[in-house]
């Protein structure tokens, strides 16, 4: 009956069947037996579950605001023992409430009295805090010095029944830290460990009849390790474990160690039973019953000490045997709460665990079998050293399988975005490139993001109109890059910390590289700048590296890559860099790819280009190789790509010529004219139409700047060039509807071909194309036939007068792709004509030309 009331999520139900379990219980079992072992320890069993389950019937009955009976419960449990403490805690809050302070006080002094007579102890500080608070008729400091000491359940139900009503809509008991955000892709996790909760709650029901098995059928894990870096979740995963696991009716206490703590023996430990005791899991006079079994345990907690008289040996104890004892004893108390309550121990960051408290975990996980009790540990295995004891005792753990360790993997682009959708879609996608998956650098980046914001919103009274102003200013803050968060830097800089100042040096000369580099290239920047470096000294510090889990290992022979742990690692160790240091590094690196990629240079061009940039290289040499990379990426139809790179280029000339085109040599006017024209195209494809417009009328005012011509025949070809450019204006202006200004853009350029005297060729085929086009769209089916059969002869034409060209046509603009002879208008050509027959019902030449 007690079980089917912990597991029942009705309060109600609960508190009706622990009234039935209450009444079932009859007093002492076997009271006149004194001496058989089983019968003391099954009779101590009954007492404590049976005194348990009044305090759980007395919370239920504070929880609903029905105080005068949660008095009943409290009074059996201290007539039965009157130094329980819980209780007395409890019944002094319930009467203070009642507005009985006087039998409040009353309690009060039986309780300490019947204390000093039994075990020569005096009350804990809150309890007396609790009676000081009372004595002076401040209920409200009662109340909140109770909370020191109930659990968070007990003390939230005091606090709303003398607020507000707000208890009886339920509550939420708060586990771990404050504002928890909602957890996010971790639901495969959390049922594996549900499911090991659920069946630890079953094994307890059937412990009896499995105990004829042989041991090794009967093992499961009771102890889960949850496994992955700083940030990735585990502790909050362990968060929501340990709220389904009180509303199922399991005790939960959490300890957590700090790296500053690692050298405290049991550290880990004295937390975890110190949470115990003060949730009411155990009481110091209930201990105090066996000082044989218990004393060690003062050793751990030193208020514990004038509890048990001293103990005496003939011989006096090795230190291991003083270990064991310790140990006993501490295995001995969670069995004894785990009796009464399943029983959730959860150790926060347990890499930096003391080696006496792994050795103690190591203990209890292999003697907590069969038991209700489940310890779970979060972990950083990145975070121990090779050399830590902790590694082999987990790895023998994990062998024997009483530990189950569950891996916490990056969370997915979707995830974060879900996590963030609070924010800006700009900024998301930022913060998903940044944070890798990794949802606490996520959080703090978003928290960065939105104290940047805000006060550039605080004037806008409209919180509509604020919301609209919130992505522009994300975009700025990307823009401007986001400063790096102190917690997240924190968490860096520790991981850091482990590595020998040549190390660090090291990773910070890499930083500049990216998130990727190559033994040869790094070995190469080193020599460049050390002159003491060599190949031996820097393949040790990168193992050092990789030992630290700082950056990892790829490939093998002489395709090996290192990639750094975290994109964000990245940017801290370049922002430690001073702007002098990374514009020498990023010099050095741009010169160890050039002789990389020596004769083919293209492939490169991306990487040295960018270094280039960053390192304040002179534009000319800048200009050379964002054209070779624009013209890569332009080939491979990476458009986007292409646009950044000619953007450098068209920059980097513009800074070389100076405000006026009378510094440029003709040579250069025509270098940047084809920038441009590129640079068109391809932001013309990404449906940047009015952008793309003014580049092109800025390439024909760049060719028309001081323009001289040798021959006649030099000049009619520019003139086609020009006449083809106002063509692509005229694109510009249909793709956004305005056929009229379109249209005038297609005149101007007939205009240049008559002035140059240009009578046939490519160039006009394509404007009578154009116009055929324009023809089409106003349906006049018979003018637009006519001009597409006229573009296609002249373009036939001017195919069998064109000499084979010598022109890389990968090196070329879109306007002399034309003038010679790209195919693909002529395939063009022919498709508008049989398109227009097939709107015009000549379905037979609409066949025929391929519509």
């Amino acid at each position: 009956m007690l079980n089917q009331a912990r597991t029942t999520g009705d309060p109600g139900s609960r508190e009706k069947l622990l009234e039935e379990a209450s009444v079932l219980y009859g007093g002492d079992f076997l009271p006149e037996e004194r001496s058989a072992d089983w019968i003391i320890a099954r009779r101590e069993s009954l007492q404590r579950n049976w005194m348990g389950l009044l305090l759980e019937l007395a919370d239920l009955r504070i929880a609903r605001d029905a105080l005068s009976t949660a008095i009943d419960p409290l009074d059996r449990l201290l007539a039965a023992d009157p130094a329980n403490e819980a209780a007395v805690q409890r019944l002094i809050i319930s009467l203070a409430q009642l507005d009985r302070r006087g039998e409040a006080l009353r309690a009060y002094h039986r309780f300490t009295t019947a204390l000093q007579r039994d075990y020569n102890i005096a009350p804990l500080p809150e309890t007396r805090s609790l009676y000081e608070a009372v004595q002076q008729g401040d209920s409200h400091a009662a109340i909140a010095l109770t909370s020191q000491s109930l659990s968070p359940a007990e003390a939230a139900s005091l606090v709303d029944r003398e607020t507000s009503t707000a208890y009886r809509q339920g509550y939420k008991v708060q586990i771990g830290r404050s504002h928890q955000t909602p957890l996010i892709g971790r639901d495969q996790e959390l049922e594996i460990m549900n499911q090991l909760l659920l069946a630890s709650e079953q094994g307890t029901r059937t412990r009896k009849k499995a105990a004829s098995l042989p041991l090794d059928t009967q093992r499961r894990p009771q102890c889960i390790l949850l496994v992955g870096e700083a940030g990735i979740g585990k502790t909050r995963l362990a968060e929501e474990l340990s709220q389904g696991a009180l509303k199922r009716g399991w005790a939960v206490a959490w300890s957590r160690i700090y790296a500053q703590e690692s050298s405290v023996p049991y550290r880990q430990w004295t937390e975890v039973l110190r949470s115990a005791m003060a949730h009411g899991l155990w009481q110091r006079q209930e201990i105090s019953k066996h000082p044989l079994t218990y004393q060690p345990l003062s050793t751990l907690l030193p208020e514990l000490h004038d509890l048990f008289p001293a103990v005496i040996y003939p011989t006096p104890l090795s230190p291991e045997q003083e270990q064991l004892r310790l140990w006993e004893a501490t295995l001995e108390l969670l069995n004894t709460i785990s009796e009464r309550t399943p029983l959730l121990l959860v150790l926060d960051d347990f890499h930096w665990a003391d080696a006496s408290s792994s050795e103690l975990f190591a203990y209890l996980v292999r003697r907590l079998h069969g038991r209700p009790v489940i310890l779970v540990g979060t972990y950083r295995d990145n975070e121990l050293p090779a050399s830590n004891p902790l590694r082999p005792l987990l790895t023998d753990l994990q062998r024997e399988q009483v530990i189950l360790s569950i891996p916490i993997q990056p969370l997915t682009d979707e995830q974060i975005a879900s996590l963030l959708s609070h924010l800006p879609g700009t900024m998301v996608q930022y913060i998903q490139t940044r944070a890798a998956g990794n949802p606490f650098f996520a959080e703090e980046l978003a928290r960065t993001v939105e104290t940047q914001i805000a006060p550039s919103t605080s004037h806008v009274v409209d919180s509509h109109s604020a919301r609209s102003m919130a992505p522009n200013l994300a975009s700025d803050i990307i823009d401007t890059e986001l400063t790096l968060p102190d917690t997240i830097a924190a968490v860096l800089e520790l991981r850091m910390s482990r590595l020998t100042p040549a190390c660090q040096r090291l990773l910070g000369n890499a930083a500049v590289l990216g998130g990727s580099f190559t033994f040869h290239i790094i070995q190469q920047m080193e020599v460049g700048v050390n002159a003491n470096a060599n190949e031996d000294t820097i393949l040790d510090l990168l193992e050092e590296a990789i030992q630290a889990g700082v950056i990892t290992e790829e490939g093998t022979g002489t395709r090996i890559n290192y990639q750094f742990w975290h994109p964000l690692l990245v940017s801290h160790l370049y922002d430690q860099l001073s702007a002098a240091r990374r514009a020498r590094l990023h010099r050095r690196a741009a010169q160890v790819l050039q002789e990389v990629y020596r004769g083919h240079e293209e492939e490169g061009a991306a990487m040295i280009v960018n270094h280039l940039v960053a390192g304040g290289a002179e534009p000319l040499q800048v200009v050379h190789y964002a054209a070779l990379a624009g013209d890569r990426s332009y080939n491979l139809s990476a458009y986007p790509e292409a646009e950044g790179f000619y953007r450098i280029a068209v920059a980097q000339l513009d800074e070389h010529i100076g405000p006026s085109l009378s510094n440029a040599t003709q040579d250069e006017r025509s270098q940047l004219a084809y920038f441009l024209e590129r640079l068109g195209e391809c932001t013309r494809v990404q449906g940047n139409y009015e952008e793309a417009r003014h580049l092109y009328e800025r390439v024909l005012a760049v060719r028309s700047y001081q323009r001289s011509y040798t021959t006649p025949t030099e000049y009619q070809y520019e003139a086609q060039i020009d006449a083809l450019l106002w063509r692509e204006v005229a694109l510009t202006w249909y793709d956004v509807g305005d056929s009229l200004h379109a249209q005038e853009c297609c005149e101007r350029g007939e205009q240049v071909l008559r002035e140059a005297g240009v009578v046939g060729g490519a160039a006009w085929a394509i404007l009578r194309f154009q116009e055929s086009y324009h023809y089409l769209q106003n349906g006049n089916y018979d003018e637009a036939h006519k001009m597409a059969s006229e573009a296609l002869c002249l373009f036939e034409e001017a195919l069998q007068k064109q000499e084979p060209s010598r022109t890389n046509a990968f090196q070329t603009t879109g306007t002399k792709r034309t003038l010679a002879g790209d195919p693909v208008n002529l395939g063009r050509i022919q498709t508008l004509i049989g398109v227009i027959a097939d709107m015009a019902g000549d379905h037979h030449e609409a066949l025929t030309s391929g519509a």
